[in-house]
């Protein structure tokens, strides 16, 4: 039996009792890096008052080490320390000033200076999706324009951010009682991300900072107003807004939020630069006590090398639909099955990616007899990906929304869409129907609307080149406007930088840690 170990916490007496009846005479917890990993305390009660003979921590780094277990009386009398450290945390954050010392007044990054320091604490943790392509697009945009790159995290991070940066350092694992929940260790780890960047500023003194805005992180703006220089803030939204909106809400994590709002705060009135992927997003920067002076909307793009050229289209009969995503609410997939009803039975999907509501995507997809016509892919490399949208006839972007506000996303999959020169069908929402233009480089269509996605489907196969010119016009543009080096050079430029050198490939990283 195979279950989530938040799962485990959130309902514990029928954990216990579907061990009893299934009769299961041992429980592994898998941990990725069990001297990292959080809920440190919680999750070693459950294994620890799972009713089994044998428990045991299994850790993938090394790979399959075994730790034992602790008994259920020492683990319990553990994790009181641990909240208690975790409450001192909370308490420390909510009484103490949020503050460093004065702002560098001229914003100024010292022009004899190349490297750039990056912070991204969550690193280890984002696996593949839009947050790591954006990350290791725009720093491999900056090494592109002669700027090396030194990225700071608290993991080891995936393959493709490791690919273009030139010097990874990792954080010293954080103690137990720090862990012992996810916000509690977010809020510790800005210490540790300070240090460690203060570390490799002494080796390669940086131009400027760059961090990704996350929640409860303040290293950034620390390590900035330390060094005296400029400080760029990559801003995909309010992390308050999304922890509010999109996450439970007990009690603590409540007071959670009301520290996430100060180091927020305390975040963007540091920044000489808030690059905020679209405009609803720089609104969201303003209302949090950005300068709207400072803030740049910097798009999310494409790298022309990851996404393969053109291929002729394929001979197949009937149509073939191509989607990318992670299933969340916004991605307008319900959207995307449906309109399969107002479309020929020899129109088919494929759906690209995974996530919590895929099974309930599928259970609706066979709920309307469309389960045939639909093939799931699953997570798949990034390249594979590419790969199987470019051999599509029609790509959609069916987004949706049902927040406060505008639509604040900038959808990476729009641009390698756009890259891979196969006609598009899209949402009428914000950027997306700012960047796209209606039967010029897409065909744009009512978000929410099964009908009108369908039609849009069906008046690119009624072109006579089936939406051809449609998909080569939208590769013109990606590759000419919608670049990351392009995106690299706006944010130069609003730090008066000059571009350098390009520089070879990243050579291999140091980690420390």
């Amino acid at each position: 039996m195979v279950m989530a170990a938040h799962d485990a916490v959130r309902n514990l007496g029928s954990y216990r009792a579907q061990l009893r009846r299934l009769d299961v005479s041992g429980v592994a917890l898998l941990s990725n890096d069990a001297a990292r990993r959080t809920f440190a305390g919680p999750f070693d009660l459950v294994l620890a008052l799972a009713p089994v003979r044998e428990r045991c921590v299994i850790d993938a780094r090394p790979p399959g080490r075994r730790l034992p277990a602790g008994g259920a009386g020492s683990v319990v009398a553990r994790c009181a320390r641990d909240a208690a450290t975790a409450g001192r945390i909370l308490l420390r954050g909510l009484t103490s000033q949020v503050q460093g010392p004065p702002k560098n007044a001229s914003g100024a990054a010292p022009a004899e200076r190349s490297w750039i320091l990056a912070l991204w604490r969550d690193a280890a943790d984002a696996g593949v999706g839009g947050a790591v392509t954006h990350v290791a697009g725009i720093l491999a945009g900056f090494r592109q324009l002669g700027r090396p790159v030194a990225l700071v995290t608290n993991g080891s991070p995936p393959e493709p951010l490791r690919a273009a940066v030139d010097v990874v350092e990792t954080t010293a694992p954080l103690p137990r009682g720090a862990r012992f929940t996810r916000e509690s260790a977010w809020a510790a780890a800005n210490d540790e991300m300070c240090r460690t960047a203060l570390d490799v500023a002494r080796r390669m003194p940086p131009a400027f900072v760059y961090e990704r805005n996350a929640f409860l992180t303040r290293a950034g703006a620390d390590v900035s107003r330390r060094l005296g220089v400029p400080f760029v803030l990559e801003w995909n939204a309010s992390a308050v807004w999304a922890h509010r909106n999109w996450y439970r809400q007990a009690p603590a994590k409540k007071l959670f939020g009301i520290l996430g709002q100060r180091y927020e705060r305390y975040s963007v009135n540091s920044a000489d630069v808030v690059a905020a992927v679209s405009v609803g997003a720089a609104r969201m920067a303003t209302d949090a006590g950005a300068d709207p002076a400072g803030i740049q909307v910097v798009a999310n793009a494409v790298d022309p090398a990851d996404v393969p050229e053109p291929a002729p289209r394929a001979l197949r009969r009937g149509t073939l639909l191509g989607w990318v995503g992670s299933f969340g609410p916004w991605h307008g997939v319900e959207v995307a099955i449906e309109c399969l009803r107002h479309l020929p039975l020899d129109v088919e999907l494929v759906m690209v990616g995974d996530g919590e509501q895929r099974a309930a995507c599928e259970q609706m997809a066979a709920r309307l007899g469309l389960g045939d016509r639909i093939t799931w892919t699953g997570s798949l490399p990034r390249t594979e990906a590419l790969e199987v949208l470019s051999g599509c006839d029609v790509l959609l972007s069916p987004h949706v929304w049902k927040g406060d506000g505008t639509f604040f996303g900038s959808p990476t999959k729009l641009f390698e869409y756009m890259a891979l020169g196969r006609p598009i069908v899209a949402s009428r929402l914000e950027q997306i129907g700012e960047i796209l233009v209606d039967e010029v480089t897409a065909m744009l269509t009512e978000p929410g609307n099964p009908k009108s996605l369908a039609a849009g489907v069906a008046r690119v196969l009624e072109l006579p080149d089936r939406g051809a010119a449609i998909g080569l016009e939208a590769r013109r543009q990606a590759l000419a406007e919608h670049t990351w080096d392009r995106r690299a050079a706006q944010i130069l430029s609003a730090l008066s930088l000059p571009s350098l050198p390009s520089l070879p490939a990243p050579r291999p990283v140091l980690e420390r840690g």
